[in-house]
């Protein structure tokens, strides 16, 4: 995997252009074409142009550049990478549940190495991780203007397929999205600084529903949760549930035992008096009340 911004895509050769004819000619190279230039600003082009194949999303292009010649009165030779690429870029997505950060598997390649020669376009990734960042903050307003959330499944939706960067001569496409744990990343979805927006995708609302749930359970289910997520920290969990037994299991008091135990440390004046206090208290409620005190 390509992790370097630098990487150069294309170089010129230092070999006479005929010699890079007969070399390409010979080894029917297939990780790399050959673009050549005359004295006129004519390209011309040896190799092959187009898609991976995998992809399925183009047609390969028409040779708008002919092949060389060993006559011809080139000036210059470049050799264009002609390989396909994997790099990542990391984002962090806002859900109802916090920021989830993701990595986003990148492909991509030349399909017009003439394009890229002309357009001096060296550096090729720096090229497609700009156009992806602009891609996702616009599917990211899209989706908020909508009124949906911004997950794996829409990404993959509207990314999977090869965008071609016809400018340049690159393409590129998304072919997967995995959850990450730390490092550098993109914000889609709220300003830096800005708390989480309440969103979430259709495909999400059962596993916040689920965390609700458990939430409203209280710490027992909390525990658990946590002992699911982490089995092998079942040690640490017992010695938190044997030191926290009051938030586990909580006393339960009965009010008439400890209102009976009250009542007999009373002397019989207070016992009279409250008597009386309670009578008038039950006749309000327009309850039957006995005749005398208690």
């Amino acid at each position: 995997m390509s992790d370097k911004l630098t990487e150069r895509l294309y170089f010129r050769t230092r070999r006479p252009p005929w010699r890079e004819i007969l070399s390409h000619r010979w080894s029917a190279a297939r990780d790399w074409s050959l673009v050549l230039r005359d004295a006129d600003g004519g390209y011309f082009f040896l190799g092959r142009r187009g898609d991976p194949d995998g992809t399925g999303a183009y047609v390969p292009l028409p040779d708008e550049a002919p092949a060389p010649g060993l006559g011809g009165d080139y000036t210059d030779a470049f050799r264009v990478d002609a390989t396909e690429h994997v790099d990542t870029r990391a984002v962090a997505l806002p859900t109802v549940y916090g920021t989830e950060s993701v990595d986003l598997w990148v492909s991509w390649w030349v399909h017009d190495p003439v394009r890229v020669v002309r357009t001096s376009t060296v550096h090729g990734w720096h090229v497609v991780r700009t156009h992806l960042a602009s891609a996702l903050h616009q599917l990211a307003e899209a989706q908020a203007v909508a009124g949906s959330g911004l997950g794996a499944p829409e990404i993959m939706q509207d990314l999977g397929m090869p965008r071609r960067l016809e400018e340049t001569g690159l393409s590129y496409r998304v072919f997967d999205v995995r959850l990450r744990e730390t490092g550098e990343e993109l914000l889609l979805g709220h300003e830096e600084g800005e708390g989480v927006r309440y969103s979430w995708t259709t495909s999400r609302r059962g596993e916040y529903e689920f965390c609700l749930q458990a939430l409203h359970s209280g710490p027992v289910s909390l525990a658990a949760l946590w002992l699911l997520r982490h089995p092998d920290q079942v040690r640490q969990v017992l010695d938190w549930a044997v030191d926290h037994q009051d938030l586990l299991s909580p006393p339960r008091t009965d009010w008439q035992e400890e209102l009976a135990g009250l009542l007999g440390t009373l002397t019989d004046q207070e016992r009279k008096e409250l008597s009386f206090l309670l009578r008038d208290r039950i006749s309000a409620l327009g309850r039957p009340v006995p005749g005398g005190a208690v």
